[in-house]
């Protein structure tokens, strides 16, 4: 049981890395983003820009909160469950 918590603790440590490497390549890459707040920024009281932008800004910052959110969630689970294998690897057998 503790090998494979250790497992499954590297591989969700991998995967939250990998999404949030991922999500992050995709922040900075996202050009839609910067154009509609530049447009946005020139006609702030235009209602298309507005919400050209409000949809371009909902995306980049859902990306932002997955780097994010990858980074910070893939190490407290793996964490977790390291500590329980350790935790189990610790106590005596049962008889």
């Amino acid at each position: 049981m503790t090998a494979a918590l250790r497992a499954l603790g590297a591989a969700v440590m991998l995967a939250g890395v990998v999404a949030a490497g991922v999500a992050g390549w995709l922040v900075v890459g996202d050009t839609a983003y910067d154009e509609a707040a530049a447009a946005y920024a020139r006609h702030p009281d235009h209602v298309l820009f507005r919400s050209e932008y409000l949809a371009a800004a909902a995306r980049h910052f859902g990306l932002l909160a997955v780097a994010v959110g990858g980074l910070v969630g893939g190490a407290v689970v793996a964490a977790v469950l390291l500590g329980l294998a350790e935790v189990l690897r610790r106590l005596p057998p049962r008889p």
